[in-house]
């Protein structure tokens, strides 16, 4: 009995052991798509661009640089640009393309193809794509206007592009999408099973414009289905009172995106958002707001990872964990037509050490995968690092995460 007990307990350990191994070789192919993104990789277009995602090819924001969406080798997800002077490099290699760091080799990557219900066309004659995007993780996300008012207030937001990328003839942008071809298309997405979380947002408008658009999108919705999944993202409101009309046409998650947490900086480089929305404190004020509309984890915010010290961007994640908020967080990349324009956003292992010390935080606050994927669109890599160190994997590669489907 003795010996059986031990066999068993020494079974147990390196069952540990190779659990742990697992959750190291995806924590640094997390870290390996931090360094790509920085330094970018070194490819033939010609031989690459076939596996690549062609709708999104054609946004002159990917052809400057040069890369659609992809998984790493383990399933990782990363974003690259063309780089001549970087270690990293793809070849084509038995119809797969696959990544090297100078001559060693890390392994085959695939790409992000769009689904084929982004080329189908509205009953009013716009494609799918025009008024709405998906992503892999069955979610629908609308932009409902591509151009932010604060822009001829000349109060932009110093490191948002949304106005340069409304340039983009090749996105057969709408200006301002209509609730009825917002419905719509949540109608096709959600036939498809794609419309398991949805995702609104836009520029800047004023407050109770922004309200009656999204009540609007709401009520269209509720013409053909009871309930929808999803999140609003909104400025935050002067009159605290009006999160509540956000809960009551059926939204389930809030966020209010206050991008730095150093109060003097968000001054500095949100100055629409500090002289229009009450500034840096009703920001605050917001959020912990909505945690009594909504629910602890099911009201976020956003930081741009890399624009104020890390220091600070942490303490903010925590305080506003403390108060049940998520707070997520994407990686500062200067945009072309941004005041930023030229600046450098912090090396690889300043943004590891982000994700690594955030993802613990909310672990310690007790949020789950879902609340980690259901705010603001700032990528999917803190997700993927909370599910790592879940230890929600198989063997040594993260599957792909999906949203629960809707009934």
């Amino acid at each position: 009995m003795t010996t059986a007990i031990a066999l068993e307990d020494s079974t147990t350990i390196q069952t540990d052991k190779n659990k742990e191994r697992q959750k190291q070789v995806l924590l640094d192919e997390v870290l390996l798509g931090l360094r790509v993104q920085e330094r970018g990789i070194r490819f033939d277009p010609q031989q690459i661009n076939p596996f690549q995602d062609q709708v999104e090819l054609t946004y002159i924001a990917t052809q400057r640089k040069g890369l659609t969406g992809f998984k790493l080798p383990h399933g990782v997800t990363a974003r690259s640009h063309f780089s001549k002077y970087t270690p990293y490099h793809l070849e084509v290699e038995g119809g797969s393309p696959v990544l090297y760091d100078e001559e060693n080799r890390l392994g085959p990557i695939k790409f992000i193809v769009r689904h084929a219900l982004t080329e189908q066309r509205l009953s009013t004659g716009e494609t799918f794509r025009s008024i709405a995007n998906l992503n892999p993780e069955g979610g629908f996300s609308v932009s409902y206007s591509t151009e932010c008012s604060l822009k001829d207030k000349g109060e932009d937001c110093m490191f948002c592009a949304v106005n340069e990328r409304a340039k983009d003839g090749a996105r057969a942008q709408v200006l301002v999408k209509t609730p009825r071809q917002v419905a719509e298309a949540y109608d096709l997405a959600r036939k498809a099973g794609l419309g398991n979380h949805f995702r609104i947002t836009g520029g800047y408008v004023p407050e109770r414009r922004e309200l009656e658009y999204y009540l609007d999108v709401a009520d269209a919705i509720h013409e053909k289905y009871n309930d929808f999944y999803g999140v609003a993202i909104i400025g935050a409101p002067e009159d605290l009172k009006i999160v509540e009309k956000y809960k009551e046409a059926g939204f389930k998650n809030i966020s209010h995106n206050i991008e730095v947490w150093d109060r003097h900086l968000f001054a500095a480089l949100c100055p629409g958002k500090e002289k229009r929305n009450g500034g840096w404190q009703h920001w605050v004020d917001a959020l912990e707001y909505s945690v009594g509309v909504f629910g602890r984890g099911n009201v976020h915010s956003n930081i741009v990872g890399g624009l104020g010290p890390i220091d600070s961007t942490l303490e903010g994640i925590e305080y506003l964990a403390s108060k049940g908020i998520v707070c997520h967080f994407s990686v500062f990349r200067p945009e072309e037509g941004t005041p930023l324009k030229g600046y450098r956003s912090p090396e690889a292992e300043w943004h590891f050490r982000l994700v690594d010390e955030a993802t613990t935080i909310f672990q310690r606050y007790g949020f789950n995968t879902q609340q980690m994927y259901s705010g603001p669109a700032s990528g999917p890599h803190a997700g993927e690092v909370f599910r790592i160190k879940q230890g929600l994997f198989t063997g040594d590669s993260l599957d792909q995460w999906s949203y629960p489907a809707l009934v």
